[in-house]
């Protein structure tokens, strides 16, 4: 109708709650290129006809469909007045001389919510509103949460509670609204608002004990296109599975509903996954070649703490020690030109003293004089020698007996994506080198960093730095205050357990190396530190597996099954590819010579680093 006019015209659709038009109201007719409309006549119609919702119409006859900065402040106003009097603005419409038309809402520029109260008269602004060029609207962090209102069609008719922020909150205080009171239909809803700015939101009603009402959802862009409100809708709709559904579900919705449903089909699987890890632990006890281990174990000594210091003082990478007569009656020997390490070992000696002689009591015992009686006695005297040890690396030989693999071996399928999908969702870097010693990575405590042994197969590498990751995640002394309280061992026992249930669900069989370590690091064959720790290392696989399975949709944009890489249809060339690979490893050269030149410090600057370099730093993990 509008369409036909040569001059501006306003005019206001008002409609029932289901959304059918009640009537039409022209409320403005203006000049050709502008007309005055004020808010006395915009809502009076829609209060004389009780309407539930409005949309907003007018024309530019001119058939240029671009909205002006007064159609813009227009439509931000009637919205403000809209939320105000309790009515849903749905759309402001646009229509030229043809066929075609603007649409607001379709063009998801509606604006949000920004009822602001005001004690200032200078504040009220009522005067008539212009129609008649396009302004750009700043984008502001969004945040969402949930409301629960007594009454759905007006809040402020009863109970009404804001700014509830889970969904089992919601449903708590919309399970503890009596009956008996209930002024209207109770619901549950989203409001979406500005983090700086709460006074300005979005809001909508899409629970009512019964039904969801996804119909609603497309007038409101805002909330239907937020992240985190489709979380708290799909959450909702999850938590009353017998609810009906009227309308489509968003397909960001649905996506998050079946991600909630995986995740509880994901805690029954890490719960077969940590229980196939327990018994395979005691199937290691059980084993003919735990008993061998025990027995070769049983004959290295055990030193003392002094002893140790010493061996950490001339050898930082030692990790099985034996004398050269030791490792001689083992089966191997000591390669030529090593140098032994030097410990301390008991040496006593004994002696004859002279000294008084002491009665059952004792007391001194006196002869017919009264002078004390002596004796002469053997004393033994506690002393020490420098003696010679060395290092299981400083031998060559017949094999000591192991409870498991020193290293896993394999390839995974898409690798590249799934380690770098590791390296992003890890909140210190990771890096890749040369470690000393059997140590195969470790997590530096003082430096908040990562490091993985360079040249590893790829199911060890990630099998690994998975490790290491809990041990940030779990250990990390100055991030959680609990883990003072965990024995190495548990340490340990928890960062290989986690590593072994993540690697378990991505298909990345570590079973043989994983259950021999943690039994490496329990007490016993009970296995405390596994079973005090199943809950934590459930959970925090849960949170690994949850965030690499983000960051792997990322990663894989289209590809939504396994690890397969994506490959480009065509690759750009490399002038002189042999030039470019020499290049390349003269340059990796140099920076590893750079690397070792920084890395020459002395003896005691090297057992410092070592010290704080990692707790867990001479695990071989």
């Amino acid at each position: 109708m509008l369409k036909d006019y040569d001059r501006e015209v306003v005019a206001i659709v008002n409609l029932q709650s289901d959304g059918r038009p009640i009537n039409m109201n022209v409320v403005s007719m203006g000049a050709l290129d502008q007309s005055v409309a004020h808010p006395r006549e915009i809502f009076k119609s829609t209060i004389l006809s009780n309407a539930a919702s409005i949309m907003l119409v007018h024309n530019h006859p001119s058939g240029r469909l671009v909205p002006s900065s007064e159609d813009i402040v227009l439509t931000d106003r009637v919205k403000q007045l809209s939320d105000l009097i309790g009515v849903r603005f749905l759309d402001h419409v646009i229509v030229g001389p043809g066929k075609d038309y603007y649409s607001f809402h379709q063009k998801e520029k509606m604006p949000l919510s920004s009822l602001k109260l005001t004690k200032e008269l200078n504040d009220i602004e009522l005067e008539g509103f212009r129609v008649a060029e396009n302004t750009v609207q700043k984008e502001a962090k969004m945040t969402a949460t949930l409301t629960v209102a007594e009454c759905s069609e007006f809040h402020s008719m009863g109970e009404e509670h804001t700014g509830v922020k889970t969904v089992k909150e919601a449903m708590e205080i919309f399970g503890s609204i009596p009956s008996e009171r209930m002024n209207g239909i109770p619901a549950i809803g989203v409001r979406v608002a500005n983090e700086e700015a709460p006074e300005l939101f979005s809001e909508i009603d899409i629970f009512n004990g019964k039904r969801f009402d996804m119909e609603a959802l497309s007038y409101v862009p805002e909330i239907r296109n937020n992240w985190d409100a489709q979380k708290l809708i799909a959450e909702l709709i999850h938590a009353y599975p017998e609810a009906e559904i009227v309308g489509e579900i968003p397909e960001g919705v649905q996506k998050k509903i079946q991600f909630i449903e995986s995740r509880e089909k994901q805690a029954d699987q890490l719960k077969a996954v940590t229980d196939q890890l327990e018994k395979g632990v005691v199937e290691v006890f059980q084993s003919d070649k735990y008993k061998q281990f025990l027995d070769t174990m049983a004959k290295f000594p055990r030193y003392s703490v002094n002893n140790s210091i010493l061996i950490m003082m001339q050898r930082p990478d030692a990790s099985l020690c034996q004398s050269f007569t030791g490792w001689k009656e083992m089966g191997r020997y000591v390669k030529k030109g090593e140098k032994g390490i030097s410990i301390l070992a008991p040496a006593p000696y004994k002696i004859e003293r002279e000294q008084t002689r002491l009665d059952d009591k004792g007391k001194p015992v006196f002869d017919a004089d009264g002078e004390p009686v002596t004796e002469k006695v053997e004393v033994t005297i506690r002393a020490f020698k420098v003696v010679k040890t060395f290092d299981v690396s400083q031998t060559d030989g017949k094999e000591l007996p192991s409870i498991g693999p020193d290293e896993l071996v394999g390839s995974i399928e898409g690798y590249p994506k799934l380690l770098q999908a590791l390296q992003e969702i890890s909140p210190v870097p990771v890096t890749f080198e040369q470690i000393d010693g059997e140590a195969k990575g470790f997590y530096h405590q003082e430096d908040k960093r990562i490091a993985i042994q360079d040249g590893m197969s790829e199911v060890q590498t990630i099998k690994t730095l998975l490790h290491e990751m809990a041990h940030q995640k779990l250990h990390d002394k100055d991030a959680v205050a609990a883990a003072d309280h965990v024995s190495r061992n548990g340490k340990e026992v928890e960062a290989e357990s986690v590593a072994y249930v993540v690697c378990q669900h991505y298909g990345i069989n570590t079973s043989d190396y994983s259950f021999s370590y943690v039994a490496g690091w329990s007490e016993g064959k009970e296995t405390p530190e596994l079973k005090s720790s199943l809950d934590k290392i459930r959970q925090t696989a849960a949170d690994f597996i949850y965030q690499i399975d983000q960051k792997l949709q990322v990663l894989q944009a289209d590809r939504e099954q396994g690890f397969i890489p994506v490959v480009p249809d065509s690759q750009e060339e490399v002038p002189n590819p042999d030039l470019k690979v020499a290049v390349d490893k003269a340059l990796e050269n140099l920076d590893k010579k750079r690397t070792q030149a920084k890395k020459k410090t002395s003896v005691k600057s090297r057992i410092k680093e070592k010290a704080e370099k990692c707790y867990y730093s001479q695990s071989i993990c």
